[in-house]
Order: structure tokens, then C-alpha cells, then sequence
């Protein structure tokens, strides 16, 4: 043991925090100074501050060779954040990280998993082609790790090794190793090695045949659910939902053994497993279903205690599993009800979903339902208002109950009548009714005794779709409407200004009204309509009105066409198609879920890098990287406005105590590139002959010797030990 005193000491050093420089040569040039001060803490104070500006989103690579001299350190760390710089720089700037490959590899043996970990993570990210030659040894030395740890990062290389060179990836046969991946015992390691071949599979199906793969660990799969991290679960669950199960009694078992998991405090757990469930639904006994639906009602309801942003992703999912299951939720329907703090979106959601799930034949449901709606339609804010008025207006729809449909409708009347911010919504959910309830009259009467009274040059309804419904009111039922040549004048004055929904519906109204009306407003309509409109579907219909009105039974075809009687409205909800449906069940949980565009069969391409550099050698890549630090060095240089004297006649001479002389004296004194000198000519072919011996094929013997030799003419006693390292 050394003397106490010699402890104390390197206490001492390796404690000491070294307060920066203050300079005028910019904050880079103050972070070079602490990455290369001779205290240990100050280092690692310096590659925080240099990591914080790169989080920041400042360009930091200029400092690549002054952080990577840290990554020779026992400070674990130290050495992670030297290696997050790195991992940042990797894909942005390959060339400057394929300098520390030599580093790299050495990192993949260390005794310590989470060095092993890091170096061959960070060797994976380099977007250089060739470096598949160097990670081939390393990588599979890793799959084949003792530690679980080590290999679950491993069989996640293969999938990013794979969309850089997918080619050289197969030639050296590290799939194989992947798919045997599958068969460890640690179930984080089965989880990343399912979700590495699901993404190779996406990029190029032909290379693994993923589903016989799952077909045959089917039982792995089951067995690994309740040993593996969350995560772990969705990606195994999310593997289960491919497979197909051969009969009932598989599908019950696949049921049994991920109905535990619709309990999970993970809301995507809890979503995962419900896919799962919904695919193997459909062959399980009817007796059996009743129980699992009941399970999954419990399942679907607990997530609703999530927060908001949770919420309305579960709401979207449950409003594609409503419309295979109807009455999965429809005793839970006070779950969905709106809470004063709801955000707006959920809001919306809710009562969507409130509409789905309640049962028609139950009027006592749709009673409740339809006072909740008109107190939604009450409050303050205009899209939850406009959603409530449409939604009354599908609950009447639904239920098809003649009282219901007349009460609901004398609602809409009184908010029609009472507020003038809703008519837009209420004529247009009043003129739905009425297409329901073809051929009652009471209803038509008093719809158009309230909205005739409005005045004709009052212009309240903005919307196109209220403004179409309006018109298509008058001409629906002339009758009952007073002044109303002056109310279609009014709209026709504004013909070429009006939306493609008011000009067809002003079309359809002016032609069945035509007798009613002076003999010049159809001419002039349908000259609008075929000289001045560019809607296709308005000129079409125009053209078509010519072509009757020109035939010689014009007045019969005409008379023909205006009596007949529009189909009655059964539903005014949206729906799936059946394949589309299909489709969005299988992919519950996921984005295509969310915005209800099922992803697309064919094969996904490879994710493009800008920064891949292909078809270089490591030579090339090398002098790439010291041309850009000469660069990034000449910058610096540019920007430095320092007056002092002595770095004016002698710039190097000011460094002193283990400082960089400059960046390319970084490079000799990192990469043993050669000893420096003061002339430039010298100094570059020195750098050039430190980057030719860069290789991994030298041996280590050699290695050592030539830091031995190289060490005494070129370095301080500050920086010795780091070098050594190397």
C-alpha cells in the first residue's frame, strides 16, 4: 500500500475542480482547456458542460479528438458520457468516430458488460459500410456473451448493421446467430431478438421468414411473458398477434396465458394483450367468449383512469373494437361520460364513443344519454357544443323511436331558438331528422315556421354544410316557407361565391322551382353553373339539367326528377369497411390505430441516411476526418480575436501543462500519428503516417513498443498515463 501521504495526494488531484479560464477566444476554446486539464474531476466537469452544449443543439465536433483522449479512463462514468458524444456524432459524423474503431474493439473485451455494451452499441451506429469488417468479431463475440445484458444490445445491432449493408450483414452469416437468439434463456434477450428480425422482416421479407420463425416459439413466447420488463411484453405480445392459432384449444391457451396481463399498470401492455385476445376471439367455444368479453370490458375501462394523452389513444382503439363488438361496453357507458377537466380532444372522443355504445332497444340509456347531450350543448366551448348537437341528432337517428325522435327534435327547436351561435349545428342535425322521419309533417311544419322567420338578407348560417341543408329545406318544402322567392334570390346573388355544397343544393332547389320562380332564374343559374363554376361535379349536374330541359318532354322528365323522394337516413355514424376493419383490429395499439389508415402490405424500404458514407476505404475515411478537423481547427482560428502578444509571435508557447498544442497534435498525441514538430510539413506527414498505422491488424507487441519509443519525444509527464492507454 503507498504511503498515506502519496494517498492523500491523489486524493487530492482526482478531487480538484480547476475553474475555467475566462477568455475572448469563445466557449469552445474554455471546454478544449478543461477536457485536457491534468485534474481528473475537471475532465469529467468539462464533458458535462460539452455534452449539455450538444443537447442544446451546438455543434461540438470540433472537440471530438479533446473528449475521446477521456475515454481511457476506470471512471465508468466518464467513459458513458464520452461514449454518449460519440454516440451523437455517429450517424452525423462517421468519419471522425471510425478514428477510434482500435478503441472500440479493445472496449468489446473489457471485463466491465456495460463497457462491452456501449462499444459495440456505438460501433453499430457508425454509418460507414465498411465498418461491418471490423464489428463482424466483435459482434459475434457479444451474441455469444456470458451476460444477458450484453447480448440483449447485441441481437439490436443486427437489425441496425443490417439496414446499413444488408448484403455484407448476410454474407457473414450473423442472422443465424440472431434467429438462435431466439432460443436463449433470458427473456429480454428473446424479446430484442423478436423485435430485431420483426424489423429486418419489415425491411426485407424474403431474408427471414418471420411467422414460421414465431410458429415455432410459440410456447418460448408464452413462457417468457411474465419473466420480461413491460417492454419486453409489448414486443412478444405484438409477435403473438401475427400468429394464427392452429384450433381452439391453442387459441384458448394463447387466451389464458395473456389475459393476466390486461390488469398491467402499462396502458400499452394492457392494449397489446387485448389484440392478442381479439385474434384468437373468433375460435374459442361462445361460452368461453362471454367470460374473456367481460375481461375485456374490466381491461378497457381501467385504462380510462389513465391521463389525457393515454385516454384519447385508448378511446381511438375502442372506437374500432365497437364496431366489431357493439355491445362490448354498453353497461360501462358512465365511464365515457365528460369530466369538467377533460382537454377538448378526449371531449370530442368521449362523446363519440358514448353515441357507438349505446343500445338502441334501450330507451331508458338513450333518455339518459340524450339529457347528458343537451347539457353538453350548454357549455362554452364551440366544437364540444357543435359535437353535442350532432351527436343529439345521431342518438334520435339510432334509437328510431318516434317519441324519442320528436322530443329530441323539440331539443334542437329550443337551442335553434334560443341561441344564435348554434343554428349552423342545429339546421343542420334538424334536416338529418328529417330525412329519418320521411313523411311527418308535424315535424317539417315547425322546422319551417321557425327557421322561415329569420330575416332574408340575415346572414347567420356560415358554414356550407348548414347553408346546403337551408336551401334544400326550401326547396323540400315550398310551401311552408313565406317569402321564399326572395330567400332563394338572396343565395342566388351569391351563386359563384358559395362552396360546391350550397351550388349543388341551389341547383337542385332552383330546378324543382323552377315554375315557381320568373322564367329567367333557371337560364341565369345554369349559365353560372356552366360558365363561371369549376367544381366538376356543379357543371356535370348543370350540363345534365340542359340536356333534359332541351329534350322534347323536358316538362315530364323534369316533373320526374323533382318528386322523387330521397332514401330515408338509418345512420348517420361513420363506419369501417370489412377490410379495412380486419385490418385496424390487427393493428391495435399502434399508429395506423390512431388515425384509422391500416400500414401498408407491401415491403418497407430501409430508412435512408444522409450522412451514410458507402463505398469509401478506411484510408479515405481517415483523411476525411483530419481534413475536417483542420477545418473545424482553422475556424476556430478565425474566430480568435485574442491581442495577446506571445500568442501572436509564438501561438503553442502559451500552452503549457498538459494542453494541446493544436488539433492536429491532438490527433499525434491520441492516435500516435508521430512525433510533432514545429513546422507544418513535417507535422502532416507525421499525422499521415500515424493514420496509415491505424489498422487492427497489428499486434499488440508492436503496439506497446511503439508508444514506448514515441511517448518520450512528444508528450509531457501530465499526459503520459492517458497515452498509455492507447
Amino acid at each position: 500500500m503507498p504511503p498515506l501521504d502519496k494517498r492523500i495526494k491523489k486524493f487530492l488531484k482526482n478531487s480538484i475542480r480547476v475553474a475555467p479560464k475566462i477568455s475572448n477566444k469563445g466557449e469552445l476554446a474554455e471546454l478544449r482547456s478543461g477536457l485536457v486539464s491534468q485534474y481528473p474531476q475537471t475532465r469529467k466537469d468539462a464533458i458535462k458542460k460539452t455534452i449539455q452544449q450538444m443537447t442544446l443543439g451546438k455543434d461540438v465536433s470540433s472537440l471530438f479528438p479533446d473528449v475521446l483522449k477521456n475515454i481511457a479512463t476506470n471512471d465508468v462514468e466518464q467513459k458513458k458520457l464520452v461514449y454518449l458524444y460519440v454516440m451523437n456524432y455517429a450517424e452525423t459524423h462517421p468519419e471522425l468516430c471510425i478514428l477510434a474503431v482500435n478503441t472500440f474493439v479493445t472496449d468489446a473485451q473489457d471485463p466491465n458488460p456495460l463497457i462491452r455494451c456501449m462499444s459495440i452499441r456505438t460501433m453499430s451506429m457508425i454509418r460507414v459500410d465498411k465498418i461491418l469488417e471490423y464489428v463482424e468479431i466483435p459482434l459475434r463475440r457479444t451474441l455469444q456473451d456470458d451476460n444477458p445484458y450484453v447480448r440483449k444490445t447485441a441481437v439490436i445491432c443486427v437489425a441496425k448493421l443490417f439496414q446499413l449493408n444488408k448484403e455484407l450483414c448476410i454474407e457473414l452469416g450473423v442472422l443465424e446467430d440472431l434467429v438462435c437468439a431466439l432460443d436463449d434463456n433470458n427473456p429480454m434477450v428473446v424479446a430484442n431478438a423478436t423485435a430485431s428480425l420483426s424489423e429486418i422482416n419489415a425491411m426485407d421479407p424474403t431474408v427471414v421468414s418471420l411467422l414460421d420463425l414465431i410458429q415455432s416459439h410459440v410456447s418460448q413466447f408464452l413462457l417468457a411473458l411474465n419473466e420480461c420488463t413491460e417492454w419486453a411484453r409489448i414486443t412478444i405480445l405484438g409477435a403473438l398477434a401475427e400468429y394464427t392459432a392452429r384450433d381452439c384449444v391453442e387459441a384458448q391457451e394463447i387466451i389464458d396465458r395473456v389475459t393476466a396481463h390486461l390488469q398491467h399498470v402499462n396502458p400499452a401492455v394492457v392494449l397489446s394483450s387485448v389484440k392478442v385476445i381479439i385474434k384468437n376471439l373468433v375460435q374459442i367455444e361462445p361460452e368461453s367468449k362471454r367470460i374473456v368479453m367481460t375481461k375485456l370490458s374490466s381491461a378497457l375501462v381501467s385504462i380510462m383512469s389513465t391521463p389525457p394523452e393515454m385516454q384519447y389513444v385508448a378511446l381511438r382503439n375502442i372506437r374500432i373494437i365497437l364496431e366489431k363488438y357493439p355491445t362490448l361496453l354498453t353497461k360501462e357507458a358512465r365511464i365515457f361520460y365528460v369530466k369538467f377537466n377533460d382537454p377538448l380532444y378526449v371531449k370530442l372522443e368521449k362523446i363519440d364513443i358514448l353515441v357507438r355504445l349505446v343500445d338502441p332497444t334501450n330507451l331508458k340509456q338513450c333518455s339518459v344519454l340524450m339529457r347528458e347531450l343537451k347539457e353538453y350543448a350548454m357549455e362554452f366551448e364551440p366544437e364540444f357544443v357543435s359535437r353535442a348537437i350532432q351527436g343529439l341528432a345521431q342518438l334520435a337517428i339510432k334509437c328510431g323511436d318516434v317519441k324519442f325522435v320528436s322530443k329530441t327534435f323539440e331539443i334542437l327547436l329550443d337551442l335553434l331558438e334560443s341561441q344564435e351561435a348554434l343554428k349552423n349545428d342545429c339546421c343542420i342535425a334538424v334536416c338529418d331528422l328529417l330525412r329519418h322521419a320521411v313523411g311527418n309533417e308535424k315535424l317539417a311544419t315547425d322546422a319551417c315556421q321557425l327557421l322561415s322567420t329569420w330575416p332574408v338578407n340575415e346572414t347567420l348560417l356560415l358554414s356550407d354544410s348548414a347553408k346546403c341543408n337551408y336551401v334544400w329545406l326550401m326547396g323540400q318544402y315550398p310551401n311552408k316557407f313565406d317569402e321564399l322567392q326572395d330567400k332563394l334570390l338572396c343565395f342566388i346573388e351569391n351563386f359563384v361565391e358559395e362552396e360546391p355544397l350550397t351550388q349543388t343544393s341551389i341547383l337542385v332547389t332552383v330546378v324543382r322551382l323552377h315554375s315557381k320562380l320568373p322564367g329567367s332564374v333557371l337560364q341565369n343559374v345554369l349559365e353560372l353553373a356552366t360558365n363561371q363554376i369549376q367544381e366538376l361535379d356543379v357543371r356535370d349536374m348543370a350540363i345534365i339539367y340542359w340536356r333534359c330541359l332541351s329534350m322534347p318532354n323536358s316538362d315530364q322528365l323534369i316533373a320526374e326528377l323533382c318528386s322523387s323522394v330521397s332514401p330515408q337516413i338509418e345512420n348517420t355514424l361513420h363506419t369501417f369497411t370489412s377490410d379495412v376493419l380486419e385490418k385496424l383490429l390487427t393493428e391495435i395499439s399502434s399508429v395506423s390505430s390512431i388515425y384509422f389508415k391500416p400500414q401498408f402490405d407491401g415491403p418497407r424500404g430501409a430508412v435512408r441516411h444522409h450522412n451514410v458514407v458507402r463505398g469509401r476505404h478506411i484510408d479515405e475515411l481517415k483523411d476525411l476526418a483530419k481534413n475536417e478537423l483542420a477545418r473545424k481547427a482553422n475556424d476556430d482560428v478565425l474566430l480568435d480575436f485574442d491581442d495577446d502578444e506571445e500568442d501572436l509571435v509564438s501561438p503553442r508557447s502559451s500552452m503549457a501543462g498538459g494542453r494541446a498544442q493544436s488539433h492536429m497534435d491532438d490527433l499525434d498525441t491520441l492516435f500516435d500519428f508521430g512525433t510533432s514538430s514545429s513546422s507544418q510539413n513535417n507535422g502532416n506527414d507525421n499525422i499521415d503516417k500515424g493514420v496509415a498505422d491505424l489498422n487492427l491488424g497489428q499486434a499488440e507487441q508492436q503496439q506497446n513498443q511503439q508508444q514506448q519509443t514515441q511517448t518520450q519525444s512528444k508528450i509531457n509527464s501530465n499526459t503520459q498515463d492517458l497515452l498509455d492507454l492507447f
